[in-house]
């Protein structure tokens, strides 16, 4: 009998054990209240034992008494009778997290880093939170030190370098951000076919920029922005508008009007089809750089197409009143025919395929070296502005888009008469509108 009455009282004082941590931390883990709230008011005075409610499989009181021997209060009894506010309970001690490193410096779980193009970020460990590790894209860089060595090593044409503005750009973003040109189709390949066949005696050299010296426009930088197709355009439209009339319309077309308003079909910044933006350049016109300065950003048109100049807020030139277009583009296919067309007008827009290695071209005769990364290619559209030869080497002299600080002042030579790139098979030739020439 003794054991039972023994076993009896460890059983309760157990449950009033558990009550009593329950209630110390007013209520977690406990069945919703209220409790002493929904009785009279009067339970919180004097010893009153039906001032009870059934909890956790026992009974708390509301009475002053609970308070006295027992501490078998309601978790609400402090609120209500006394009117102490409660606490919450403690949070457990959170664990010690191992940080990851980047040096000697520590970074905890959230916290993000650049390596390079890519970005890392430190993470917990799933299986063990104690423990972190860095996650980071896995993406090829547009720059490649590897690349460098490997091509001024391995070959004496042209030489390669590393370029500040391209550090922590990603390969697949210089591929659609610092080219543009999307993917041909049909009605691309439809264009006129031009043929001269000159049997002339061509010379070993020819250089738009000294033969027109002052009217070859000078060589932009496209920005972050897959606009090669609008910027050269707007570069072959400029320099045949001055060398057609005599000078009598030396411009700098604007790109920026090609890049806003000529948004069917094409893709801004992403890329555009050069036949659609010839057709918009001959249906409806460019008008001057000062009129719509480059942004390198798809920004609103605010040139009108059915306004003269002058109704689009932009300065007349000369007798000009009507934006600057062009007539019908003509395709080159024959190395000769090109150079009699750059004589003759002025120079052409060609396509060509790049690849990573053209990116780190600094100087010489390019050819794509096979270095680097050979998967992500793309299309871009360049002015071809002359020829010549060094040791033996033909080459063509290329305007590019990325500024005057990349390449030999922002032009580079590539193979001719081999098709390198692709560089000769879609080259691209107009005639300007032009109101009057010099006699």
């Amino acid at each position: 009998m003794a054991n039972i009455l023994n076993f009896a009282g460890l059983l309760a004082l157990a449950v009033c054990s558990s009550l009593l941590e329950v209630t110390a931390y007013h209520g977690a883990d406990l069945p919703p209240g209220p409790y002493c709230r929904r009785g009279p008011i009067q339970c919180c005075a004097d010893r009153k034992d039906d001032c009870s409610h059934e909890i956790l499989g026992t009974k708390c009181y509301c009475d002053e008494f609970c308070n006295r021997n027992h501490d078998d209060c309601c978790p609400d009894y402090e609120e209500v009778c006394l009117g102490i506010t409660p606490t919450t309970s403690p949070k457990p001690p959170e664990p010690l997290i191992t940080p990851c490193y980047e040096g000697n410096t520590k970074y905890f779980p959230g916290d993000k880093i650049n390596r390079g193009c890519n970005q890392c970020e430190c993470i917990s460990d799933p299986y063990n939170p104690a423990n972190t590790t860095w996650r980071c894209d896995n993406d090829e860089c547009l720059m490649d030190d590897h690349l460098v060595s490997e091509v001024n090593y391995r070959q004496n044409k042209w030489r390669a370098r590393r370029y500040s503005e391209f550090e922590g750009k990603k390969l697949k973003d210089g591929i659609i951000y610092k080219l543009g040109t999307l993917n041909f189709d049909p009605q691309t390949l439809m264009m006129n076919v031009i043929r001269y066949d000159k049997e002339i005696q061509y010379p070993t050299s020819f250089d738009a920029r000294r033969h027109w010296p002052t009217y070859i426009s000078p060589v932009i930088d496209q920005g972050w922005c897959g606009s090669d197709w609008a910027v050269s355009i707007a570069g072959v439209a400029s320099d045949r508008f001055a060398i057609q009339s005599r000078g009598a319309e030396n411009v700098v077309l604007s790109p920026q009007t090609l890049l806003s308003c000529n948004w069917r079909y094409q893709e801004g910044c992403k890329g555009g089809h050069i036949d659609v933006a010839w057709n918009f350049a001959r249906t409806h016109g460019l008008v001057e750089e000062d009129c719509f300065p480059y942004t390198a950003s798809m920004s609103k048109c605010r040139i009108s197409k059915r306004l003269d100049l002058a109704g689009n807020g932009c300065r007349a030139s000369g007798q000009r009143t009507q934006l600057y277009k062009v007539g019908p583009p003509g395709w080159l296919k024959q190395e000769y025919d090109i150079m009699y067309d750059i004589m003759e007008s002025g120079p052409v827009q060609a396509v060509m395929t790049v690849y990573q290695d053209f990116f780190h071209y600094r100087d010489g005769i390019y050819r794509h070296s096979r270095f680097g990364n050979n998967y992500f290619k793309g299309l871009h559209s360049v002015r071809i502005v002359g020829w010549g030869e060094e040791a033996g080497d033909k080459y063509w002299i290329v305007a590019n888009s990325w500024g005057p600080e990349w390449g030999e002042n922002g032009y580079f030579r590539i193979a001719r008469g081999e098709k390198e790139s692709g560089i000769e098979s879609f080259v691209v030739t107009v005639l300007s509108n032009v109101v009057k020439a010099n006699k």
